[in-house]
């Protein structure tokens, strides 16, 4: 029987194909976690107890290469493992290298690529081998059921979708005989109960396989609750009004200059999407720590909120690693499209860096965010800041769509602080590389 033994850590890889590589996306100067990713979800929503770290790292590694694209660049490095595009085999052959990364738990996704061209017996043995070598290297695992599809992907009554079912049995009782395998079903959260072809809620995906908003926001829910049996408690956000960057003696301390939010200034800035739409902001005081709510209430439109100050002068030097995140509490709301944190080096060739990137449906709107109130922590991949001195640019991107009810949210404890240099992937397998910028 499967036991849970606690691990006193948070730190979360996950590999797998693009249903794990699409928590996260990266460009020439952008680095997102986003909105559509179940895994991002469940990193927001656990409020801290849950670490999902990638950085910006545009180098090409063989054997990484998106939908085998030869030459191209997933653009990110660290826990999320993700290759779209790869079969349970092409995984497999990564292990390795996944290892050598820092981190408590593995969540692994193969062989939803491989139902149309290998056997079910072909499939769950490399599911299970991949299992066993985690097991062996000393890791708990996660393993994820073949996720259901809709039937534009999978017809009805097709032999991908009953291979599907085969898997995910053995799949249980595999891990029935590992006391570090676990499985996480995901379908139960994806599948909608009244179809009699076992195919995702509408709005869960936009194209039958991958993830939509609605979907990743619901699994992510999920998996959150499921990782609170398995990871060390979050510690609670509290600060200090003294807790401030010092370069000698804190120089990991809060670079915001009101962490707190004792300044009543109206902070909610930027055009409204049309005339007569606009964002209004107050303050409100915390029963529970010395620190304030900041609330901000969007009629209609578009809205950034700037949380630093605009005479803010960065302290840090070039090449300092710099991280942003904020609580946030979201009031129940059908008009929600974008509520994400945003810090951007203002550097000529800085990164901006995105947590809860909204998803574009492709036709000029976003996806809807979730309708139902939800809490939890905004965290953004941390990035490295190319020059000294530069503008740094801090605060939540805020849309929604115009209604007779203003959509209501707040957030509190803003934190910029410099981070360690996050552990990349080793170049010693890819001579090329090391020519690179680190």
């Amino acid at each position: 029987m499967t036991v849970r033994f606690p691990i006193h850590g948070k730190r979360v890889a996950l590999i797998g194909t693009s249903l794990v590589q699409q928590n996260h996306h990266a460009g020439d100067r952008h680095i997102h976690s986003c909105a559509r990713g179940w895994a991002t979800w469940a990193e927001v929503l656990s409020a801290g107890q849950l670490d999902i770290t990638v950085f910006h790292d545009p180098r090409v590694f063989p054997g990484w290469e998106p939908s085998g694209r030869v030459g191209v660049t997933r653009g990110f490095g660290g826990l999320n493992a993700g290759v779209s595009g790869q079969k349970a085999r092409d995984i497999a052959e990564r292990l390795e290298e996944v290892l050598k990364l820092d981190f408590d738990l593995i969540v692994v996704d193969a062989g939803t690529n491989d139902m149309m061209v290998e056997t079910k017996e072909v499939i769950q043995s490399i599911r299970e081998a991949i299992v066993d070598r985690l097991i062996e290297a000393g890791k708990t695992v996660i393993l994820l059921p073949i996720l259901a599809r809709g039937t534009q992907k999978w017809v009805a009554g097709g032999s991908e979708r009953a291979k599907a079912h085969w898997i995910n049995q053995k799949s249980l009782a595999f891990a029935a005989t590992r006391p570090h395998c676990h499985v996480f079903d995901w379908n139960s959260i994806w599948m909608d109960p009244h179809s009699v072809d076992g195919v995702p809620y509408d709005g869960f995906s936009d194209d039958g396989t991958h993830f939509s908003v609605p979907g990743g926001y619901a699994v992510g829910k999920a998996l959150a609750a499921y990782l609170r049996g398995f990871l060390a408690p979050s510690a609670l956000r509290t600060w200090a009004q003294d807790d401030r960057f010092d370069a000698v003696n804190n120089p990991l301390g809060n670079i915001v200059p009101d962490p707190l939010l004792a300044d009543c200034r109206p902070l909610a800035a930027g055009p409204a999407a049309s005339p007569g739409l606009a964002a209004a902001s107050r303050t409100i005081s915390r029963p529970d720590r010395a620190s304030n709510w900041q609330e901000i209430r969007v009629a209609g439109g578009e809205c950034f909120v700037d949380i630093l100050p605009g005479a803010f002068v960065n302290p840090l030097p070039a090449g300092a690693w710099v991280q942003a995140s904020v609580e946030v509490d979201v009031e129940a709301h059908d008009g929600w499209r974008d509520i994400s944190l945003i810090l951007e080096d203002g550097a000529p060739e800085g990164l901006v860096s995105q947590a809860l990137a909204p998803f574009d449906l492709g036709d000029g709107n976003l996806a809807a965010f979730p309708k139902e109130a939800w809490s939890g922590v905004l965290k953004t991949p941390p990035i490295k800041l190319k020059t000294a001195t530069q503008n740094l640019r801090f605060g939540l991107s805020l849309q929604a769509v115009p209604s007779k009810q203003p959509a209501s949210m707040r957030f509190s404890t803003p934190e910029l602080r410099q981070v360690m240099q996050p552990l990349r992937q080793s170049p010693c397998m890819f001579e090329f590389s090391r020519t690179l910028t680190a």
